[in-house]
């Protein structure tokens, strides 16, 4: 009892809830009794502390997880903006990994052949396309990676926190490039720390916490906000005075 007691009082304040057998821990229930619907126009933000389930359940809607319990229904093409190396043959060439992760994106040979100039030319890799990428830097890698998976463009897109990669002109490439996908996307959903993009971006505001989630509302959602960084400034101006007179 002792034991279930601490393993109860550590989960409300970081992550899900911790299953016990035996008296011992045995698993976690990172997502309970989940229910979203999701349609064209929806802009919805995830929003919760490390292990609340926001990662967790953008990789069972993104199809990586299967539910242990319930069931999802997607109609449209699904591409999931995180876990980017999944499916990288790090032996073949880069253009030889845009087809792998084309044909993994349920493309045809034909579209992916379509859209290997675009991602060639985003990507600034010139003559390295043709080798493996196992010889590639990390920043270059992500470049790829990004260019090949920001070239699809699915009805659903599911990002994990914002994408930013490479160096600063690359930045700038990427941010405008997120900022077309997410105008054409028809629903986008967004597991992220960062409140004020969360705030000026989303039409609906899900509160995640132990595996569950609160539907918030998004003014109300920014009014928060906006009252805790007052009250942490009005804290740190007092610390700083404090400081200041001793």
């Amino acid at each position: 009892m002792k034991l279930k007691k601490q393993t109860e009082r550590r989960g409300t304040q970081l992550g899900g809830k911790i299953i016990l057998e035996d008296n011992r821990p045995a698993g976690i229930l990172a997502l309970d009794r989940l229910n979203l619907v999701a349609k064209p126009g929806d802009r919805i933000g995830l929003f919760g502390p490390n292990g609340s389930g926001k990662s967790t359940a953008l990789r069972v809607l993104g199809g990586i997880y299967p539910p242990t319990a319930g069931h999802i229904e997607v109609n449209g093409k699904v591409s999931a903006m995180f876990s980017l190396n999944l499916g990288v043959n790090q032996e073949a060439t880069g253009l030889e990994n845009i087809e792998l992760k084309g044909i993994l994106h349920g493309l045809r040979r034909e579209e992916i052949r379509e859209l290997v100039p675009e991602i060639v030319d985003f990507s600034e890799l010139g003559d390295y396309i043709h080798l493996p990428v196992k010889t590639y830097s990390s920043g270059m890698k992500m470049r790829l990676l990004f260019s090949i998976a920001s070239a699809f463009r699915p009805d659903i897109l599911l990002l994990d926190e914002w994408v930013s990669t490479g160096d600063k002109r690359f930045r700038r490439k990427v941010a405008q490039r997120m900022e077309t996908i997410l105008d054409q996307t028809p629903i986008v959903i967004v597991a992220s720390h960062d409140h004020r993009r969360i705030s000026s971006w989303a039409n609906k505001i899900i509160q995640m916490k132990r595996g569950h989630a609160q539907m918030l509302d998004p003014v109300a959602f920014s009014e928060w906000q906006a009252w805790k960084e007052w009250k942490r400034g009005k804290k740190n101006r007092k610390k700083k005075k404090a400081l200041q007179d001793s």
